[in-house]
């Protein structure tokens, strides 16, 4: 009896997968848990196994970079003579042809609304608040109003709008000159991803500048005293954790139109890999030491940058830490990285004048923005988390305190 491998959903929001390379080839004999191939999802590289002890002898083959549905047949272990992957094939060329009858239909749909827009210019121009003179400018020019801004009573139009400096830039078509790059799986569903969540989800931001003087001395005393190292981004981690403590109602998330309480306070760490970002999750952030998170931090980040995560090690999280002090960058705001309700973006630690006991003196400050969902976090909850977050860094006892029950320091 044959027995049939198809390809796996190894993530929750996977829906297709490219076979980066076979490991077998058909005659080959394998048992099961045997890796046979390399799959790259919408987050890493993953290895897929045999199911079953017996011989190959069927495998899919596609052009590079083809995407396979999910539960696609990809192999065959013992398969008859007379069984085929064909029937699998037509359900990958039909799940293209889909997509290119979407987009034919949605390029039809656009030359059929420019030419609704072409036929009732004059009619919208009629419709449109303008000065008669403007009306009489329009259509000796033939320009089409709803292309220009009103600034007169009550959004009219005017005279002053219709300058060329206020005309809405048309697309123009222009020769493009430089290389053509095919992007990756994951760069596409990146790309995906994030205009979904910034076209789906309101965003509101917040942004809080802290005196971190006492969180620079208590990484110092830490690791002068330590062979294993930590870093800021670890305190940082730490901090937002114990705040998330504070603030229970901000470890939600929006789903299926419900608000999803969760029970756990899990840290997603930003790093960056060459296809793009991937946000590894320290799990049960306020039940754990400053030790253990950063030397997870460290594990996690390793296998990232190697694709050799699993999906339970970068799926779900309560909300992400994105640093790009590193890089100079002093603030930025954050796009939140779905099912999470937040994320908080950190900047680099500069020295500047403050005002500290009535004096001025140089201080070390840093800039942390909250870019959170406005579906299931109001303003004043949101900065109370951000207020709760700012006052554990500027005051970082409680994270050494937390530290010294959990770890021996």
């Amino acid at each position: 009896m044959s027995s049939k491998i198809l390809m796996p959903a190894l993530s929750p929001t996977m829906t297709e997968g490219v076979i980066n390379k076979w490991l077998v080839k058909i005659g080959d004999n394998v048992k099961a848990g045997d890796i046979i191939a390399e799959i790259e999802t919408d987050k890493a590289t993953m290895e897929v196994e045999a199911v079953d002890e017996g011989k190959i002898t069927h495998l899919l083959e596609e052009k590079p970079n083809t995407q396979v549905p999910v539960n696609s047949i990809i192999a065959i272990i013992d398969g008859d003579k007379n069984e085929t992957l064909e029937s699998n094939r037509n359900q990958i060329e039909t799940s293209n042809d889909q997509k290119n009858t979407i987009a034919k239909d949605q390029s039809s749909i656009n030359k059929n609304i420019g030419s609704i827009k072409s036929t009732t210019k004059n009619e919208t121009n009629d419709r449109l608040k303008a000065s008669p003179l403007v009306k009489k400018i329009a259509k000796e020019q033939n320009l089409n109003l709803s292309n220009f801004h009103g600034s007169g009573p009550n959004g009219r139009i005017i005279k002053r709008d219709i300058d060329s400096n206020n005309i809405v830039p048309k697309n123009v078509n222009h020769k493009i000159e430089g290389e053509v790059i095919e992007p990756s799986t994951m760069r596409k569903v990146i790309a995906k991803r994030t205009l979904e969540a910034k076209q789906q989800i309101p965003h509101f931001y917040l942004t809080v500048e802290s005196n971190v003087d006492k969180l620079i001395e208590l990484r110092k005393k830490i690791n002068e005293n330590n062979s294993i190292k930590i870093s800021i981004n670890d305190l940082i981690v730490k901090a937002i954790g114990l705040a998330m403590k504070k603030n229970p109602n901000t470890n939600v998330y929006w789903h299926n139109d419900k608000i999803i309480k969760l029970k756990d306070i899990d840290v997603s760490v930003a790093v960056a890999i060459d296809d793009g970002l991937i946000t590894p999750i320290i799990k049960g952030v306020n039940s754990k030491g400053i030790f253990q998170i950063s030397d997870e931090i460290r594990k996690l980040a390793k296998l990232a940058k190697t694709n050799s995560l699993k999906p339970d090690q970068y799926t779900g999280g309560s909300i992400t830490v994105s640093n790009l002090g590193m890089f100079g960058i002093s603030e930025f705001a954050a796009i939140i990285s779905p099912p999470q309700a937040s994320i908080l973006a950190i900047g680099n630690i500069n020295q500047k004048p403050i005002v500290k006991n009535n004096e001025i003196c140089v201080g070390s400050t840093l800039k942390s923005t909250l870019s959170a969902d406005h579906r299931v976090l109001d303003g004043a909850v949101a900065a109370k988390l951000l207020k709760d977050f700012n006052n554990i860094i500027e005051e970082p006892f409680e994270i050494w305190i937390q530290s010294v029950d959990m770890e021996v320091i």
